[in-house]
Formats: C-alpha cells, structure tokens, sequence
C-alpha cells in the first residue's frame, strides 16, 4: 500500500491535487490530468491551477527533502481478497492500490483506493467534479441529499456517492459511471472510486461494496507496540487464526503479543543492541510490492523507490519458493533515531501473502539474519 501522499490543501488546491492523483479520471484508458474550476469556492482559498503532484502549486519542495517526507509513517489500506474479475496493477502518482476489472466483450473498468491527509474541499465539490467528468449539470446543496448513499467501509460507516453519465455520441454510445466511497479515519481521507461503462459498473456494484467492508485502514505503520512481554517460545507458535502456521523460533527470540495486522511477534537483544521479528499475512500482494517496498523504507528513512528500482531491491528468494522475495536495506529507525537494518521476506501463499520482518540494530539484524530465514522455512500449516 503506499504512493506519495499529499499534506492537508486548501479546498481548491485539494481539487486540483485530486485530478492529478487520478481520482476524476472516468476511464482506464484516459489518463491525462485535467483540472477543472467549481462555483462557490469557499472565500480566500483562491483558485486552482494544474498543480504538481503532492504540493500545492508555486510551492517549493519541503526544505526537509523526500528523505524526511518519507520518514513518516505513510497511510495505507489492506483488504482480504479482492473480487474474481479484478487484477492488482501497479499503483500510479497517489494511489495506495489500483485494479483493473475485465467485463465482457472486451470491456473494462478500474478500482483505485486513494489516501489524502486533512484533505480539504466539501462532498458538493467534490461531487460537481466528477459530475463534469461525466458532462453533467452541477448540483445545488439542496440537491446533494438525494445522492448520497450510506455504507460500511473498513467495518465503519461512510457515504457512497453513485453518478451515471450521460449516453455519448459516435461509436462509443455507452455512458460512463462512477461510484466513490468515501470515509475518514484519523485524519485521512479515504476515497475508494470504482468507474467505467455504466452496465460493467453496475454488475460490480455488488462486488465493490463487499470489497468495501473487508478493507483495513492505516494511517501510519501496522506495527503496533505491545503493552506486555510474554514468556520466550523456543517451539512452534500455535496458531491463533484458521489456517495460520506455526513457526519454530530460535531460544534466544522471546515471543510477544501479536500487534495490529500481526500473526507473530519476537524480540531478540537487549536494550539498543536488539531487533524485532513479524509475521502479517495480507491478501493479494498487500496493496502491491512498490507500496509495501516504499513503506518500509520510509520506516528506515529512506526516500520511496524509483518504479525501476523495485526488482533490484526486491529480489527473488527461490529457497522460499516460487515467488518469493528478500528485501536488505540500511538507515535509521525512525522511532528510535539509531542506526538499523531491515531485512523482509516475502512469500506468497495461497490467495495471499506473507511478509515476514527482521528489523533493528544492524549486528544484530547480521547475527540473525540465518536464524531469521529458518524461521520462516520452519513454517507449518
């Protein structure tokens, strides 16, 4: 899960800063950025031209650099499977996840769920926009009653917002529809927009509001600090989910509770000469691997990856399977300001994933790297 994600905008710029983002396209093959200006800008937030990615426009990059933007923990979702016809594809610009929907007679249509910290702007813009996507008239706030729909998503309620465009001319009769869920947790702005030829939107429909209810929304990292250790484990760790291994952990690991996301938690060290081990199994890929990639490299310091960086630095681990990979990276531990080395492994499995983390002071993420993949080999069902 995890692009480039934009700081808290003025209404206007946040528009605009959502056309570059992706979220008014209205097609899957239509992926030029078009900014477009709504009446009743609310007064002083000025108006909008074409904005750079992830700033708002004329201004200059943090003097901070990318480096320290990606030190912060990034938002990012996870869900638990997606829908028979859909197909993860490579998340572009501020999308955490994207997909694409194959329908009959070579028709098709996209998913993208999109993360905006303290987004700005009100649902009657935001509405208006996608209704001039489509070549609709906008609507007054009297009328926005009648559009907005309730719905669970990531177990909490939220608004569905369902627009039909009008039938186009020429060869391509069939009108547009886009469907935007949106919900806001711990000052993030979720939009989770399904679009495309109106009847292939309309037989996902049922699909998206179920993918809808299985997501899972971070606003930071998964990882959550436990509020006790429990007694050290040196055998298998009994499974605490259906279908969940178990593992066999070295003696000097001790085992803690599981935090967030987790299916296994160890410690091993004392005091800053230590390293933490996980285990988060994730459906699908997780939200892709250039996300996960650019997430744990924010949690080390690191600036997020180039799209051609992505193979080298996740590179096959055929003694885990086919499929797998071993991410190594060095920097610093951003919770603990120190030094440290991460070492990931990734391990499809079935419909899902594993990743698996070793991550802490860097002698000890060395000493334990052997023990770590074993670890990981040592896996049951």
């Amino acid at each position: 899960m995890i692009r480039y994600i934009l700081p808290t905008l003025k209404p206007t710029t946040a528009l605009a800063a959502l056309a570059s983002a992706g979220l008014l396209l209205t097609g899957c093959q239509k992926e030029e950025i078009t900014v477009y200006r709504v009446p009743k800008v609310p007064p002083g937030a000025g108006e909008a031209p074409a904005a750079t990615p992830g700033l708002p426009p004329g201004k200059p990059a943090p003097a901070a650099g990318p480096a320290a933007a990606a030190s912060a923990p990034r938002p990012h979702a996870h869900w638990d499977k997606i829908p028979a016809d859909w197909r993860e594809v490579p998340a572009t610009q501020s999308r955490a996840a994207s997909f694409v929907i194959t329908g009959p007679n070579k028709t098709s249509a996209e998913a993208a769920i999109i993360a905006f910290p303290g987004m700005g702007g009100t649902d009657l813009q935001f509405v208006n926009l996608w209704r001039q996507q489509l070549g609709l008239a906008p609507l007054t706030e009297d009328d926005l009653p009648k559009l907005v729909q309730p719905a669970i998503i990531a177990g909490a309620d939220g608004k569905l917002f369902d627009l039909t465009g009008a039938p186009k001319s020429g060869g391509d009769p069939a009108a547009e529809r886009i469907i935007v869920a949106l919900q806001k947790q711990d000052g993030v702005s979720w939009f989770i927009k399904l679009t495309g030829p109106a009847a292939l939107v309309e037989k996902q429909k049922p699909a998206f509001l179920s993918f809808l209810k299985t997501l899972k929304f971070h606003a930071g990292a998964d990882e959550a600090e436990p509020s006790a250790t429990a007694p050290a484990s040196a055998g298998p760790v009994p499974s605490q989910n259906a279908g969940q291994p178990a593992w066999t952990a070295p003696a000097n690991w001790k085992q803690l509770p599981p935090g967030a996301m987790q299916a296994a938690k160890y410690t091993v060290g004392e005091g800053k000469a230590a390293a933490e081990v996980t285990a988060v199994f994730l459906g699908g890929m997780g939200g892709g691997l250039k996300a996960n990639l650019d997430r744990w490299r924010g949690q080390i310091g690191l600036a997020p990856s180039a799209a051609n960086e992505v193979d080298q630095q996740a590179k096959p681990f055929e003694a885990l399977g086919s499929g797998a990979r071993i991410v190594e990276i060095s920097g610093t531990d951003t919770k603990a300001g120190a030094p440290a080395d991460m070492v990931v492994l990734v391990v499809p499995s079935g419909a899902g994933t594993w990743f698996y983390k070793l991550m802490g002071e860097k002698s000890v993420v060395a000493k334990e790297k052997n023990a770590f993949v074993a670890f990981v080999k040592s896996a049951k069902p």
